[in-house]
Parts: C-alpha cells; sequence; structure tokens
C-alpha cells in the first residue's frame, strides 16, 4: 500500500522518537532495530525503508536536531538585529536547550556520532553542513553591515565555530553546576574573545603580515638564488629546444 509523502515523515519522526527513548533507557548498543520498529509502531521490516542501520537513526537525529536549530533561529523576529555574539550564542543556547529532553540519549551517542572522524564522512557531512551554512550566513551579514571585516579565512572561522560547539557540548554533558552556568560562563567569555578578534581584523592581519613575509624574503631570496644560478652557468643561456636536429 502506497502511503503519503506526511505518513512518510511521520513514520521517520517516530523512528528517531523511539530510538531516542530505548537508547537511552537500554544503551545505544542493547537496544536494538526490531525493539524500535515495534516501539515506533512499524513492522520490523519497515524500518529498514527509512534507516539500514541503528547508527544511520543517530545520524539521523542529529541532521533533524540542526534543522530544528535553524528553523528556530528564522523564528526569531529581531534576531537579524542581534550582535554577531548574540546570534551564535543564540544558535549554541538553542542547540543545548533541545538537547535538554533527550539528555540521557545525546550523552550517550554524541561523541561516536559527531566526534566520529572521517570514518562515517558521507553521514557527517550534511549535518555540520547545516551548522557550518548558519555560521557562515552570519559571518557575512555582520560583515555586509560592517560589524566586522570581511573575513580572507571565513571557512577556517566557520570551522572554529564548529569545533568550538563540539567542544562545549561535551562540557555541558558533564556539568553539574546549577541551571549549567558554568556552560553559560564558558559560552559567553569564550564567543567575547573570539568575537574581539574577528572584529579587530586579527586573521586578515596575520594573512597580511605573512604574505608581506612572503614577498620580502622569499621572493628575494628566490631572485638571489636565480642570479647565482645565471652566475654559474657562466651567464649562458641554453638553446632552444631540439633546435636544428634532423628528423630521424
Amino acid at each position: 500500500m502506497k502511503i503519503s509523502s506526511e505518513q512518510k515523515r511521520e513514520n521517520r519522526r517516530n523512528i528517531i522518537a523511539a530510538a531516542v527513548e530505548l537508547m537511552a533507557d537500554k544503551g545505544p548498543k542493547a537496544a536494538t532495530m526490531r525493539q524500535i520498529a515495534r516501539e515506533a509502531g512499524l513492522g520490523d521490516a519497515t524500518i529498514y525503508n527509512y534507516f539500514p542501520t541503528k547508527e544511520a537513526i543517530l545520524y539521523g537525529y542529529y541532521e533533524d536536531h540542526f534543522g530544528e536549530c535553524i528553523e528556530a533561529l528564522k523564528g526569531m523576529e529581531a534576531f537579524n538585529t542581534f550582535t554577531l555574539q548574540e546570534q551564535i550564542q543564540t544558535l549554541f543556547d538553542t542547540s543545548l536547550s533541545l538537547y535538554l529532553p533527550h539528555r540521557e540519549f545525546v550523552a550517550a551517542t554524541f561523541r561516536q556520532t559527531l566526534l566520529a572522524g572521517s570514518g562515517d564522512w558521507a553521514r557527517l557531512k550534511p549535518i555540520r553542513a547545516l551548522f557550518l551554512g548558519a555560521v557562515q550566513e552570519m559571518l557575512t551579514a555582520a560583515a555586509e553591515v560592517g560589524e566586522i571585516p570581511e573575513q580572507v579565512f571565513e571557512e577556517m572561522i566557520c570551522q572554529f565555530f564548529m569545533e568550538a560547539y563540539l567542544g562545549v557540548t561535551v562540557y555541558w554533558l558533564e556539568d553539574t553546576s546549577d541551571g549549567f552556568s558554568n556552560t553559560a560562563v564558558l559560552i559567553d567569555r569564550g564567543l567575547d574573545l573570539a568575537c574581539a578578534l574577528l572584529k579587530a581584523g586579527v586573521a586578515n592581519k596575520l594573512f597580511d603580515m605573512g604574505l608581506f613575509l612572503f614577498k620580502t624574503h622569499v621572493v628575494s631570496k628566490m631572485a638571489a638564488l636565480a642570479e647565482l644560478s645565471a652566475l654559474k652557468s657562466g651567464g649562458k643561456v641554453k638553446r632552444r629546444f631540439m633546435e636544428g636536429l634532423n628528423d630521424g
């Protein structure tokens, strides 16, 4: 029987919700695909039409999570009036708030999923792309209004904020302070420093300095080497390649 697109989306959501509950209770390894399917109200074989493995369900959860974060930010009427630091902090805070009801599940799966490295890059890449795209949009918008200079290393800076987010989340999962106040301080101070460096154009200045050093030292040394090579050859120039040779 053919089912509608909406029903497919509903089944997918139910599978992920069932996996979150079972894995938080039993652990990711103990929960089986059959148990997840039955908890979601689906047949044992039907679940494989949506996710081929338990690991795929984990990646599905985090992909949906970042999609939900972005939709939450887009729904904030005044978000475009926030400073760059406030926007990135809101992204971090929104993510952690959405994790909170599933904190046990996130604690059991976050490292093995989002810190997996290149082994599962094909499944990790779209998740990272959502986060990186959001940060890049914030950086571009900030540069357009002159809040920060246009960044030479924009892609690298986006990657930095992604790694910072991962570190903050791992810290939050271990944070036992009241209301996760230690995490709040970490985010506030870390972003304050990072955004101050962006406003000062530190990365751009380092690039300019590196370019200056290259021009004044490397290029000049290359010219000196060329002169030395000419002296060693007595200033003579080789004949044109294969000039004067008869065919055959």
